[in-house]
């Protein structure tokens, strides 16, 4: 429930995450970076009203999609960072759930700050974040890439991954592929709490927003009647939000690492891939997997939804 105190805030912030006043910054559409933009790229506001949150935002919704209805669900990046004055913003938005996706050793070591508004803390880990590069290679070959990276000695972290056989862009696919196959539990979870009303305003994020939280928003935004269109647009709008560490990380960082940095399009889509070859549609994934009937999911989109079919 809404605290009644932070109705003029929540307002506020509201209509600067719609409208994008003051707030709004540049979308760098027209970069010739390797970096994917989500198309229509020119029409998506970038609004960070949370100051410590780089990739805090609604899902990007597009004019001949379903419509939702506004401030009930928020997807994130961690919130191990904010100041007292993004915590009020957060409280007075009146967020009720936050859905944490993280592994436990990373809210051991990058806890969340407390937003005074929230009821519900539900942690459903998806892996560890899919970015450590100490979590998807040979300890012995991360440990050597930190100093190398320190030492802008990029060309050689190229060389190491190369001498070891680390084929970063097909791991990547990999742990996408995991997402569909190994974390059911969790995503069904994450689906029937979004069936109870007094769960929202919901918040979900993992560490940088970008991957674990980018394939639940997927099924989500599925289940909700959004295309796969749709659901790149929002996927890629990361890269938006991102886009000034990107820029850099893209332009002067090591080529091998790539597939790590920002969200890519063939990792969404073997996601979705993998999730249709096991099942045979999304609608069979949705009910026989998730474990989500076709009348639960009416009543989530009576949450969600401003004019539910």
């Amino acid at each position: 429930m809404r605290r009644i105190i932070g109705l003029a805030t929540a307002t506020m912030i509201g209509s600067l995450m719609t409208a994008g006043l003051a707030m709004a910054q540049s979308a760098p559409c027209e970069t010739k970076l390797p970096i994917d933009i989500p198309s229509n790229c020119d029409a998506i506001e970038i609004i960070k009203p949370i100051e410590k949150l780089e990739n805090f935002r609604s899902l990007t919704t597009s004019k001949d999609g379903p419509v939702l209805k506004p401030q009930l669900i928020f997807r994130s990046d961690q919130l191990d960072n904010l100041t007292e004055a993004d915590q009020e913003k957060l409280s007075a938005l009146g967020i009720e759930t936050i859905i944490d996706l993280r592994a436990l050793d990373e809210l051991d070591k990058h806890p969340n700050k407390h937003i005074s508004s929230v009821d519900f803390n539900i942690n459903l880990p998806i892996g560890s974040d899919p970015a450590d590069i100490a979590k998807i290679m040979p300890l012995d070959v991360a440990s050597q890439i930190r100093p190398l990276w320190f030492s802008g000695k990029f060309e050689e972290i190229d060389q190491l991954l190369k001498d070891h056989d680390i084929d970063i862009y097909h791991i990547r696919i990999d742990r996408y592929k995991d997402f569909a196959r190994k974390f059911t539990p969790q995503i069904s979870r994450f689906m029937h709490v979004l069936l109870e009303e007094q769960n929202y305003p919901l918040m979900f994020h993992c560490a940088g927003g970008k991957d674990r939280t980018g394939y639940v928003a997927a099924v989500l935004m599925l289940s909700l009647g959004f295309s796969e269109e749709d659901v790149m647009r929002d996927y890629l709008t990361t890269n938006l939000y991102t886009f000034d560490e990107l820029s850099k990380l893209v332009a002067n960082g090591p080529h091998s690492l790539r597939p790590t940095f920002g969200a890519h399009k063939e990792q969404i889509t073997a996601a979705l891939a993998a999730m249709k070859e096991d099942y045979g549609s999304f609608e069979n994934y949705r009910r026989d997997a998730l474990g989500i009937s076709d009348e639960e999911l009416a009543h989530i989109k009576k949450n969600l939804l401003a004019d539910p079919i």
